[in-house]
């Protein structure tokens, strides 16, 4: 490709991206939305220091004017802490009751994962399918707080 091609092909994406800032700020909410649903799954394997990003990017996004953002941003934080008191619970009942060498704490972390990791995962993962898509997603229970009437 000549020199003068790639000059101007440089001169076209500069071009674009001045001509459609809008666009340019509908893909950072976009990659927010998706950032927000894809840090409250990895929250569900790594709780404590996923929480702290989902936090700060929940701080800096709550009051969005993007009804996407807004919502996959609140909803996702209120899952992550939910999911992240629970884990603490049932390691502290683990340890007030028994040692993390017993069959109290196997059933435990077996009844953490079997069934309350499953009850985040499946709407955090239609959350973030339906964000790439750029749709609205409402978790099933936590959804009813962002509807509008």
């Amino acid at each position: 490709m000549p020199a003068q091609d790639r000059n101007n092909a440089d001169r076209s994406d500069e071009n674009q991206s001045k001509a459609c800032p809008k666009q340019a700020s509908e893909n950072k909410v976009h990659g927010k939305a998706i950032m927000a649903h894809g840090l409250m799954l990895l929250n569900l394997l790594f709780p404590i220091v996923i929480y702290l990003f989902l936090t700060i990017l929940w701080m800096n996004n709550r009051n969005s004017q993007d009804r996407l953002l807004l919502v996959a941003v609140n909803q996702a934080w209120i899952a992550a802490s939910i999911s992240s008191l629970i884990f603490i619970l049932a390691n502290g009942l683990i340890v007030t009751f028994a040692v993390y060498k017993s069959t109290f704490a196997l059933i435990t972390f077996e009844i953490y994962f079997i069934f309350i990791i499953p009850i985040f995962l499946i709407p955090g993962l239609l959350g973030l399918v339906k964000s790439n898509s750029n749709v609205i997603y409402f978790y099933p229970l936590l959804g009813r707080l962002f509807k509008q009437p």
